[in-house]
């Protein structure tokens, strides 16, 4: 038997006539007489029995009925799931990022995309860079962000923000009544820096170098939180991307730095044919709130311009 069939006999069995089935299902009389009749021979038993016009179901009807109905409603089921997973009312979504992206950028995105998007589970994964194709390579992750990613044929990259390095200060140094910071500045200036080796470390030290500025390298940290924590205790300045300071924005002064110093974020997806809906959406919010967070920092600089 075929699923138009399984519906005719449904349908009769709801409506009690095959005038009234018919009309459900907007087919003629004589259709629906033929489908009724497939369906019984299929069933290889009678179905219902004719009386006074009516059809009566069979106890062997009824009983084959009520698997119908279990089949029926798992379809519907089956279709506003679909319709949930559309609408982005359903679904999960695993999230890399690297750590100097993970102590407060990472976790605004994700608050504004679960108010939208409520019965989204987001799984929010901190790793390394170097990891973060790999797990996007095994399927691990359906979206990275980072600031950099080896050249790879099954992975594509998106800009997520392009903008100037920002100068971290303790909150009473020297120099935070400065609108912005120049490099010059720093000349002899405890600073604190990314680890050896690290992206970050190699471009802010050739910054520096090829301005002739010689600063006073104290310290070092391989996350931004542990940078900011130094530089919040008075021990040094640090130079890093806006959105690596986060949930430390509040313990330390932020200013710009002059000349500036660019620098490029990524989101990276694994390369298929389609890329899921979640994940688009989830990178184009985190588009947005990083230039809102720049946007943010540019109104403290008015702010103060105008307080001067």
């Amino acid at each position: 038997m075929n699923l138009r069939q399984i519906e005719a006999f449904k349908a009769v069995m709801e409506n009690g006539t095959l005038t009234r089935a018919a009309e459900v299902m907007h087919i003629s009389q004589p259709a629906m007489t033929k489908l009724i009749q497939a369906f019984e021979k299929a069933a290889g038993f009678p179905a219902f029995e004719r009386s006074q016009g009516r059809l009566i179901p069979t106890p062997e009807g009824l009983l084959l009925y009520r698997d119908v109905d279990r089949v029926f409603l798992a379809a519907q089921e089956i279709e506003r799931s679909a319709r949930d997973i559309q609408a982005m009312r359903k679904g999960a979504l695993a999230v890399g990022a690297m750590p100097a992206l993970a102590s407060g950028f990472v976790q605004d995105v994700a608050r504004h995309f679960v108010e939208k998007n409520p019965g989204i589970h987001l799984d929010i994964h901190t790793v390394p860079r170097n990891r973060l194709v790999d797990m996007l390579l095994s399927g691990k992750l359906d979206i990275a962000l980072c600031h950099s990613v080896h050249d790879h044929p099954e992975i594509e990259t998106e800009i997520l923000a392009r903008h100037p390095a920002a100068c971290v200060l303790p909150k009473n140094h020297r120099l935070s009544g400065k609108r912005e910071i120049e490099a010059k500045d720093l000349e002899g200036e405890p600073f604190i820096s990314w680890s050896e080796g690290t992206l970050t470390r190699i471009r802010v030290d050739q910054y520096f170098e090829t301005l002739g500025v010689q600063r006073s390298l104290r310290h070092s940290a391989s996350i931004s939180p542990a940078l900011c924590a130094f530089v919040a205790n008075g021990l040094g300045i640090a130079v890093m991307h806006p959105l690596y300071i986060g949930v430390a924005g509040c313990a330390v002064t932020v200013k710009p730095l002059r000349p500036r110093l660019n620098i490029e974020l990524l989101i990276a997806f694994p390369r298929r044919p389609s890329r899921p809906k979640v994940a688009t959406a989830f990178a184009a919010l985190a588009k947005r709130r990083a230039e809102d967070m720049a946007s943010q920092l540019l109104r403290r600089r008015k702010k103060e311009k105008a307080g001067d």
